[in-house]
């Protein structure tokens, strides 16, 4: 009997908190469901390629990020103060998206980072997505948002997975 009472007063108070706090939170991927056999050194290691467009060229560059045992953050090599999270795409409702979380803390007088990046596996992006990307991570306190002109074709991205 005491049992059901708290169960149904803990079921009230998430209603009400939920109707507080309207903001859905996204899933954050476990570095153990990371798939390390596409582009990765080892097990514990995940390198990420790009292709950027600057000009007339194109700069390919590589991240590498370490899979630390009982952590859900990767670190980036290099930058070990950087703690990075990879959010699911289903939060957008996009399968063929990636959501990556970048926290770094003030040192040395540099400004603090936490930026959300949207990843999309496609050339193009719907204004939708966009606007609903915005709207969710602004209810999660980011304010500011860069939208990277495309005005050239794509970079190609050679030994890509």
């Amino acid at each position: 009997m005491m049992n059901d009472i708290w169960t149904f007063v803990l079921y009230v108070c998430g209603l009400l908190l939920q109707s507080l706090w309207p903001c859905s939170l996204p899933e954050i991927l476990s570095t153990s469901s990371v798939n390390t056999k596409q582009e990765a050194i080892d097990a514990n290691t995940l390198l990420l390629m790009g292709a950027i467009r600057v000009e007339d060229y194109c700069l390919k560059k590589n991240w590498t990020y370490h899979i630390r045992q009982g952590r859900k953050d990767l670190e980036l090599e290099g930058r070990p103060e950087r703690h990075s999270w990879v959010w699911s795409g289903q939060w957008l409702n996009c399968t063929d998206c990636i959501l990556f979380q970048e926290l770094e803390p003030e040192l040395e007088g540099n400004t603090p980072l936490n930026r959300v990046l949207l990843y999309a596996r496609n050339t193009s992006v719907s204004t939708e997505l966009v606007r609903d990307f915005q709207a969710k991570t602004s209810c999660l306190g980011m304010k500011n948002f860069l939208i990277m002109p495309q005005e050239r074709e794509y970079c190609q991205l050679d030994g890509a997975a």
